[in-house]
Parts: structure tokens; sequence; C-alpha cells
């Protein structure tokens, strides 16, 4: 599984100019079909995209420092596969939470576009999945931008409102 990349990602043509390419491991410049598995974005299916796609996607989005994108070996022979919750985790934190025993919760049972699936029964193509999922914290890079320095602070008094009653103190004290 293959999450987010501190170095360079090794393309040939040096431009390395997506900020999704550098954080994920992703080749901007692979414009070979890879499946798409977007955990929670409201699809129904796989997207047959390329990394190039994926990387230009990633780029536009303005969430991308709270996304990350995981891989996920598809078996040879398999038409469904099983996401669970550790696919979707960075290894550091799958260390971290080796013990718990919803790291192999199942979040989704996604199938393969049928060309996908004969593609990768008789020519050994689409060998992983790419998960794009939403992550609670953000990535390294932009860490930084989001101390609690930088955030704006709520006070408790402007929370919740002070003067007006519960609706049963009114009514007792009718």
């Amino acid at each position: 599984m293959t999450t987010w990349n501190s170095g360079s990602t090794g393309n040939t043509s040096g431009s390395n100019s997506s900020r999704a390419s550098s954080l994920f491991g992703l080749d901007e410049d692979s414009k070979s079909n890879i499946l798409v598995y977007k955990y929670r974005s409201g699809s129904k299916c796989l997207e047959v995209s390329s990394q190039h796609d994926l990387c230009k996607a990633l780029d536009a989005d303005p969430n991308l420092p709270f996304l990350r994108v995981t891989k996920k070996k598809i078996p040879r022979g398999n038409s469904r596969l099983e996401v669970r919750t550790e696919d979707l985790m960075l290894p550091n934190d799958k260390k971290k939470y080796a013990e718990k025993v919803t790291l192999k919760s199942s979040l989704a049972n996604v199938g393969l576009p049928s060309g996908a699936y004969w593609k990768r029964l008789l020519f050994n193509s689409f060998p992983e999945l790419y998960i794009v999922s939403r992550s609670i914290t953000p990535s390294p890079e932009s860490s930084l931008n989001n101390s609690p320095e930088s955030s704006q602070h709520v006070s408790p008094s402007t929370t919740f409102p002070v003067d007006t009653p519960h609706p049963l103190q009114d009514l007792q004290a009718s």
C-alpha cells in the first residue's frame, strides 16, 4: 500500500508540478489506465482513470490537504474487492492501531467493471486499486498552515446564547 511520499516521484520529465503527485507518490506523466475508488464520494462504481488524470483532479480539489491516496492489490480472478479500514490508513497509523479490532472492518465491497475484470484476468492489467479517501488530519505539508495559532478561536460565551430561557422554565414560571 502506498501513501504520502515526501520525496520526488521519480518521473522522467522532471516537471513534478503536481502537488498530488508529490504528496501521494503518483506519476503525473502516466497515462496508463488505473482503477480508482473514491470512498464516501457517493459514486456507485469504480472509475477507470490514469495517474495523470487523478493528479489533475486531486490538484483541483480544495480539500487536497485532507485527502489521502492508498493502493490495494487486486487479486487476479476476483470480480469484487473488499475495502477495509486498514486499506485507508497510512503505514504509521496502521502500526499504531494494529491491535484494534476495527482495522479489519469492512467499509465497502466494490465490483470491478466488466472490462477491467477481463483485462485483469487475461492480461494482468489493473494490478492495484487506487483508493481516494478523506483524512481526519491534514497532510504534513499543510499542517503548518492549520496550526491553532492561525485558526479562528471561538469562545464558549459566544457559542451558547445566555439570555434564552429553557422552554420548561417558561412553563414553570407561569
